[in-house]
């Protein structure tokens, strides 16, 4: 019973038109909606890390038809639905291939842009997302710009939700659902040599304790 109220009330908040996509709900869109806001006046080449079936890379696209963008995602599935949506809406300024966040098979300094958006959550490790973040800073060009998000860890209302997600939500068994410091992310950032140019906080209570933080940092 509480499965069948989490999700009518999940298909009731999300976007209309994505209620049956795997993506879907208020923080996945509302987090998708603050990169797309960051990205605006970007050019060139860039990169999602971890495109699922492509929400994010449809509505950049539309803004910025401009923008050359490339997605990677490590299943398949997703990438059908990433081709059918490409084909559907008639973007010609995307496209996806398959390979793993932690080693991009893509050369170096070759995208202006590089953003990861609703996949750390998934990843078991901290040394997991270290991995994936210097592989966006590999592959993005001096000067050009990494954008990222991260439920932060000093959120106490996170533990809470994650620790009981278990019971009402389906679709997240198997996951690991992680939170992080932004103090350990950006000592990574750091050690890369990117200089931290944007930083967002999204939920409540906004500030150190905001559930969601986002971040855009400079190759130097």
């Amino acid at each position: 019973m509480i499965h069948n109220i989490y999700n009518w009330f999940h298909q009731k908040i999300s976007r209309p038109g994505e209620e049956g996509e795997y993506s879907k709900g208020y923080w996945p869109d509302r987090i998708r909606r603050e990169a797309i806001g960051m990205c605006r006046g970007l050019h060139g080449r860039l990169l999602e890390v971890g495109c699922g079936e492509g929400l994010f890379m449809a509505h950049l696209a539309q803004e910025n038809p401009a923008l050359e963008i490339w997605g990677i995602d490590n299943n398949r599935d997703r990438l059908t639905e990433v081709d059918a949506r490409i084909k559907r809406q008639g973007l010609g300024n995307v496209r996806a291939l398959l390979g793993q966040a932690s080693r991009l098979d893509l050369q170096d300094d070759y995208f202006d842009a590089v953003v990861c958006v609703n996949v750390f959550i998934n990843m078991p490790s901290f040394e997991m997302v270290e991995q994936a973040l210097n592989e966006m800073g590999r592959v993005c060009k001096k000067g050009g710009v990494i954008i990222f998000e991260f439920r932060n860890a000093l959120n106490p209302l996170l533990k809470i939700k994650y620790g009981l997600a278990r019971y009402y939500d389906e679709t997240v068994k198997g996951l690991p659902l992680m939170a992080y410091h932004a103090k350990e992310i950006e000592k990574v950032l750091s050690d890369m040599r990117f200089e931290v140019t944007g930083r967002r906080h999204i939920g409540f209570p906004l500030g150190i304790l905001a559930p969601v933080i986002v971040i855009e940092a400079k190759k130097s």
